[in-house]
C-alpha cells in the first residue's frame, strides 16, 4: 500500500516542484531585467541624456524579450497549476479535450499535460501557438 501511495504522490510532488521553479525563474528574470523598474533606471540614465540610437534600441529590445520570457514562464506555471487542480479533482491523466486517458509516457515526459497529443495539437492550432 505504501508503494501505491508513493506512486500517486509522484506527479503531485513533481508538479509542485515545477511550479516553484517556474515562479522563481520568472521572478529572477523580471528582477534581473528590471521589468519592475522604470526603463531609465535600467539603462543607466541613457534616456535622459542624448541616447545613442543603438543603446536605446538594444535596451528596449532586451526588455521586450525578457518580458516575453516572463510571460511564457507564467503560462507554463498556469499549466502546472491546471494539472495540479485536475490531480486534486481526480481527473489527472484524463484528456480535457476528448476525455480519453493521456498515455503514461506523455505524462512522464510532460507531467503538466492536461490534453493528449492530438487534442493539444488541435488546441495549439486554434490558439495560434506553435510547438
Amino acid at each position: 500500500m505504501a508503494m501505491r501511495k508513493k506512486s500517486e504522490d509522484a506527479p503531485q510532488e513533481r508538479l509542485e516542484a515545477d511550479r516553484r521553479r517556474l515562479e522563481l525563474l520568472a521572478a529572477q528574470c523580471g528582477e534581473e531585467a528590471g521589468l519592475h523598474r522604470p526603463l531609465n533606471d535600467v539603462t543607466g540614465g541613457v534616456i535622459t541624456g542624448i541616447p545613442e540610437d543603438t543603446d536605446l534600441a538594444q535596451a528596449l529590445s532586451d526588455r521586450e524579450t525578457t518580458d516575453l520570457l516572463v510571460r511564457l514562464l507564467d503560462q507554463n506555471r498556469e499549466q502546472v497549476e491546471r494539472a495540479l487542480e485536475r490531480l486534486r479533482d481526480g481527473a489527472y491523466g484524463i484528456c480535457e479535450g476528448c476525455g480519453r486517458r493521456i498515455p503514461e509516457a506523455r505524462l512522464r515526459f510532460q507531467p503538466a499535460s492536461t490534453r493528449c497529443v492530438e487534442c493539444q495539437a488541435h488546441w495549439d492550432r486554434l490558439n495560434g501557438r506553435t510547438a
